[in-house]
């Protein structure tokens, strides 16, 4: 073939030239063109690397006429350059190729380059960096929507022992989850947003109130079941003023009301109004 030869013109389909160089992988290498004192090519180097960029072959390539003293040189030169240069364990073996020179040229074509891209290179880490930020503020938010979310109507044991009134069973009742920390003297009123409780009666700051006769529900230092500390209960009959709230949290299958009350004793704290499935609390007669 001449230098003037056209281009090759593949016979294979894209599919069956992907599946057969699908084997094949490309080996680094370096490779160096050794001249003489006067700048003259003398022999090539070429030197196969490992994934660790560390030499495993070592080719030099000499013409078939070459004589002794420029050999001799070549042989040199590569021995030095690759002392200079490389690392390794152990011996490094070069093998010293002859060949007659004579050459042929083939053209190939070449695929275009994908075109540059209009997005400016400092975009992609930006991106990324916000991104990052967004998906920790929004993990943040839902552990802690998970550890202080509530849930309501779940059965208490017993606090204080109660006697039930004749034909009617005494229950224990709290509501769920656990809330926010306790501002008693500042909140006034925090729905979170939720819809209005079906169970829970209409009540208001002022109020007399007491406890459905038949229940016994938990007194707590701040609102939600698992909130603050078990300070008391409340049990069927016993009357309180409620002094603040309401604070509502989210129940299985309803609104949960909170009210904070001071009984005639005294004692100050947090009550759930009602359960997901029933009224606990009530106007006084």
């Amino acid at each position: 073939m001449t230098a003037d030869s056209a281009p090759v013109s593949s016979t294979l389909s894209q599919i069956q030239r992907s599946s057969a160089h699908s084997d094949l992988q490309p080996i680094a290498a370096d490779y160096y063109n050794l001249t003489s004192a006067t700048g003259q090519p003398v022999a090539g180097l070429l030197v196969l690397l490992d994934r660790r960029q560390r030499p495993v072959r070592a080719e030099l390539h000499l013409p078939d006429s070459i004589d002794n003293q420029h050999e001799e040189l070549a042989q040199r030169q590569a021995q030095l350059l690759i002392t200079d240069r490389y690392s390794g364990d152990g011996n490094l073996t070069l093998n010293i190729l002859y060949a007659q020179i004579g050459f042929d040229r083939v053209s190939i074509p070449l695929p275009a380059p994908p075109p540059p891209s209009s997005t400016p290179s400092w975009l992609r880490p930006v991106g990324l960096g916000l991104l990052a930020v967004i998906v920790f503020v929004a993990a943040g938010w839902f552990l802690n929507d998970l550890f202080t979310g509530e849930q309501a109507a779940t059965v208490a044991p017993a606090i204080i022992d109660a006697p039930a009134t004749a034909g009617e069973t005494t229950n224990t009742v709290d509501s769920a989850a656990a809330s926010p920390a306790e501002t008693p003297f500042t909140l006034m009123s925090q729905t979170n947003g939720l819809p209005e409780s079906r169970n829970a009666l209409p009540l208001a700051i002022g109020q007399r109130v007491q406890i459905r006769s038949g229940y016994q529900v938990a007194l707590r230092t701040q609102p939600g079941a698992s909130a603050g500390e078990v300070v008391g209960a409340m049990v069927g009959g016993d009357q309180a003023t409620i002094v603040n709230g309401p604070v509502w949290m989210p129940g299985t299958s309803d609104t949960i009301v909170w009210w904070r009350i001071l009984l005639d004793d005294g004692t100050e704290a947090w009550v759930s109004a009602n359960t997901s499935d029933l009224t606990l609390l009530e106007p006084a007669p």
